[in-house]
């Protein structure tokens, strides 16, 4: 996964002025979708009340609504949720929040713990690392990071249209991926 994750991300910057914007998507999607295959918690970071920055909790949300079950909202204090992402059920972690790699406003991208400490991420005072090496003695799983390159982080704002069609995309993806057995919420509420 982290070559096809590096690979992608190369890609993406020496051919910026070949590739439309679609092709990046397309490189995107397949790398989600490997992460996905892994059947993660899945971690949602942000403030709902900073625009942009509640598309973690706006993703962790609609997938709870769709009855995945391996999810959960954690706002803007992950530290505070560290025992129960530790007994989370997957073979993986991926945390959701917008980073800001200087690409277009609702781009995605897969990154891997070591990558992040070169980015600003979210408006959060967490360390990444910290977090990860809390975790690490508790339950030794691969961790990966979905940023979403946000427009506006101004207090009172809504997520912008950009950010809103990388959650919309996001969530047709992992809905897509997930079989029906991965939905078992949704499952019981129509029993």
């Amino acid at each position: 996964m982290g070559e096809v994750t590096h690979m992608a991300f190369l890609f993406k910057k020496l051919s910026l002025n070949f590739f439309p914007i679609e092709s990046y998507r397309m490189i995107n999607s397949v790398t989600l979708q490997s992460v996905l295959a892994s059947r993660p918690a899945i971690i949602g970071i942000g403030n709902e009340l900073r625009g942009d920055d509640g598309a973690g909790i706006a993703i962790i949300e609609k997938l709870l609504q769709i009855g995945y079950p391996n999810a959960l909202a954690v706002y803007d204090t992950p530290e505070n949720y560290l025992q129960k992402i530790a007994s989370m059920e997957g073979e993986s972690r991926l945390w959701i929040d917008i980073i800001n790699w200087d690409s277009y406003p609702g781009d995605y991208r897969i990154f891997l713990p070591q990558e992040i400490h070169h980015f600003a991420i979210s408006t959060h005072n967490y360390s990444p690392t910290v977090l990860l090496e809390y975790l690490k003695p508790l339950r030794p799983l691969p961790d990966y990071f979905l940023g979403i390159q946000p427009l506006n982080l101004s207090l009172g704002n809504q997520i912008s249209a950009a950010v809103q069609d990388a959650i919309d995309e996001i969530i047709t993806i992992s809905r897509k991926h997930f079989n029906s057995d991965d939905f078992k919420g949704e499952k019981n509420r129509r029993e």
